[in-house]
């Protein structure tokens, strides 16, 4: 009888020995997770800035090779800006 008990207790513990180890790599995966949405938040902003920035100064270019430069710029800004929105949608619905 003594040593049914030890096996239930042996395996009891067992059990709640996975199920913590099955916590932390879920707590764990959550944090990572959590690490990656403020970093793109934080690229975001800075995208959604670069970008908003590129058209003030493209208001205020003189010269063609300004303008052109410019128009790049927002361009490339505004590409960037909508890639890392659509990462950042992505990572949420995960």
């Amino acid at each position: 009888m003594t040593d049914e008990v030890i096996n239930n207790k042996t395996e009891s513990f067992s059990f709640f020995k996975r199920l913590s180890g099955a916590k932390i790599r879920e707590a764990a995966e959550l944090a990572k997770k959590e690490a990656l949405m403020r970093e793109l938040t934080e690229n975001i902003h800075d995208a959604y800035i670069e970008w908003k920035n590129a058209m003030a100064n493209f208001e205020t270019a003189e010269g063609k090779e300004m303008v052109d430069y410019y128009a790049y710029k927002i361009k490339a800004s505004e590409i960037r800006y909508d890639y890392l929105i659509r990462k950042a949608k992505e990572n949420q619905a995960q």
